[in-house]
């Protein structure tokens, strides 16, 4: 019988270890059923503004294809880092998510925590720490009345945790969702029944993208008009498009004329929910 492999599998394995260090004060603890001494952490962190009103924030989860550093000042950012560590290690494995954060997002922790939310615990209680967090966001940060979440539908973390358990509570704060997904042909290729959804995705990712009030799907040939780029190659050019996107939406009269701007340019399909704009 053939394995299939997605995305989550094989980041996962590529983050498997759990990390540590010390935790702060914001935590919030849900019960959690017993599972050979492990359990589920996650930590949603944020960037303080750069401008008065927020227009468009990215979320991205801890593995990606965003290189942080070449992110316009555009953009706020939102990290969902969610893992997989011991009971006794809690502790320590949140503070060293923090730190990973600091180092790999420049989202500084602050030392008040009032740019961070923690979760531990089983994956049902995630939504309502999120619209905790957001909660506190959204009263220290002025809010404009169009605002806009561009959510990397790509990046993923190690747990259960999926971007369709999030969504929810991210209709909830800003005006539009904005979902952006990438289709890998290495992965689509490997079991071509399971990546069977338009643009050679899994099920599973297009409903998800189906989720949000607009789409677009990214691939080598659309950043660059060639197959196979490299890592690097991939990483600045995909961040690229999100920095021209949040550009176009922000300078825009509304989000969907300037998604539709921004998508046309470096985007193999796009659309509304429901809807194609173009391909």
């Amino acid at each position: 019988m053939r394995t299939i492999l997605s995305r989550r599998q094989f980041l996962a394995q590529l983050a498997a270890a759990p990390i540590s260090a010390a935790i702060g004060s914001d935590l919030s603890a849900f019960p959690r059923n017993s599972n050979g001494g492990l359990t589920e952490v996650c930590v949603f962190a944020w960037n303080e503004g750069k401008s008065p009103a927020r227009i468009v924030d990215l979320w991205m989860a801890r593995c990606g294809s965003i290189d942080a550093v070449r992110l316009s000042d555009v953009l706020g950012r939102f990290v969902v880092w969610d893992d997989i560590t011991s009971d006794r290690n809690e502790q320590r494995s949140i503070g060293a998510i923090k730190s990973a954060i600091s180092r790999y997002f420049d989202i500084p922790i602050r030392d008040d925590g009032s740019n961070l939310a923690s979760h531990v615990g089983e994956i049902d209680g995630i939504p309502e720490t999120l619209s905790n967090a957001l909660a506190r966001f959204r009263s220290k940060q002025e809010f404009p009345a169009q605002c806009t979440a561009i959510v990397d539908l790509s990046s993923c973390g190690v747990t259960r945790l999926e971007w369709h358990d999030l969504i929810p509570g991210l209709k909830q704060v800003y005006t539009k969702v904005v979902g952006i997904d990438y289709t890998d042909p290495h992965l689509s290729h490997a079991d071509l029944a399971y990546y069977d959804a338009p643009y050679s995705m899994s099920q599973e990712s297009w409903r998800t993208l189906m989720a949000c009030d607009m789409w677009a799907v990214a691939s080598d040939a659309s950043l660059a008009h060639q197959p196979n780029l490299s890592f690097e190659a991939r990483a600045a050019l995909f961040t690229e498009a999100f920095n021209d996107l949040a550009q176009q939406i922000a300078l825009a009269p509304d989000v969907e004329a300037g998604f539709l701007q921004g998508a046309e340019k470096h985007f193999l399909g796009y659309g509304s929910r429901l809807q194609r704009f173009g391909s």
